[in-house]
């Protein structure tokens, strides 16, 4: 099921690739943890990093950072509680987000010098329509 939802959402993807982006992410950091805050357009939502079932359905939102000597991830993405429901086109209960949402993600410093955080969030958003896969790059300066 999963990977007929893929390819349609792929499909139709390749149709509003005209259209803007219905989410707009925004990095930070604050002391030791990397904030991803994520305003959601109204009608669309947002998949969560931790879905109920992470092997069916919707591509859950994925953080991706690229190795670096600089600092060791602690631990997995933190989100906040969201909307779990049943969702009838996937068949399985599902985990989401609204007009907004913050992932946190704590990270141990290895040394006291400045460096850049890169990496991409790995996205799918639906509305009542369509589903869109999409993904975010960030660079964040850790000072």
């Amino acid at each position: 099921m999963r990977t007929i939802v893929l390819i349609f959402s792929l499909a139709i993807s390749s149709l509003v690739l005209g259209q803007a982006n219905p989410v707009k992410f925004t990095a930070r950091v604050q002391n030791d943890t990397l904030i991803f805050e994520a305003s959601i357009e109204k009608g669309w939502h947002l998949y969560a990093a931790h879905l109920p079932n992470p092997y069916e359905g919707p591509l859950p939102t994925e953080f991706v950072f690229n190795a670096s000597s600089d600092f060791q991830l602690q631990g997995t993405v933190i989100e906040p509680v969201g909307i779990t429901e049943m969702d009838e086109a996937f068949g399985i209960e599902v985990k989401y987000f609204k007009q907004s949402t913050v992932f946190k993600q704590p990270i141990l410093r290895i040394n006291q010098t400045p460096f850049t955080c890169v990496g991409t969030i790995n996205y799918m958003v639906c509305n009542d329509q369509m589903c869109i896969p999409l993904d975010y790059s960030f660079s964040i300066a850790i000072p």
